[in-house]
């Protein structure tokens, strides 16, 4: 991580974590520069992506309302084999074609 340091002068920068802190060397009474740092473009991309998959339920509710309907009107009958097929799909590792 880099901490810019915002002066009047061209942007310096130092590293954070070790090395001493840079020595003051405007005249007494100066303005103190600003802290500031910047994040990756990969790092933002993440950080949105989180919040987004974070406002996303885990369980999609009307789904299972549905179903649930469903089950106790007696009106669900899911196909064994299908169901089986689809498990052992989902879990198998992709065959490659020689």
């Amino acid at each position: 991580m880099r901490v810019s340091i915002k002066t009047g002068a061209p942007a310096a920068s130092q590293k954070v974590g070790g090395g001493a802190a840079p020595a003051s060397t405007g005249p007494v009474g100066a303005a103190v520069p600003a802290d500031a740092f910047s994040v990756s473009n990969g790092a933002h991309f993440i950080a949105v992506a989180r919040a987004r998959l974070d406002a996303i339920p885990d369980v999609r509710q009307d789904k299972v309302e549905a179903i649930r309907a469903r089950i106790d009107a007696d009106a669900y009958n899911p196909d064994g084999e299908a169901v089986a097929d689809g498990l052992v799909r989902e879990h198998m590792p992709a065959r490659q074609e020689p």
